[in-house]
């Protein structure tokens, strides 16, 4: 799988410490050159991290999801 310039993918920002959308800036080989949307903090990581980061960040919000199906919030009566 390869990252197009433009696209935003959630990874872990080094600078603000936060899981944040990242916007692909460049690309040289297996190497994405990475802007923070939150602290705007550049990273380079390889194709492999990006991957790897964004199906555990994936896995996690689907596990919330089907958590929430199955133990839906209720409102105050």
């Amino acid at each position: 799988m390869q990252f197009d310039i433009g696209a935003t993918r959630i990874f872990h920002c080094p600078v603000c410490e936060v899981d944040t959308p990242h916007t692909v800036k460049a690309k040289k080989g297996d190497m994405y050159g990475i802007i923070c949307t939150n602290c705007l903090g550049g990273a380079v990581v390889s194709g492999l991290d990006l991957r790897i980061y964004q199906l555990k960040w994936e896995e996690e919000l689907q596990a919330i999801l089907d958590s929430l199906v199955e133990h839906p919030l209720k409102e105050d009566d």
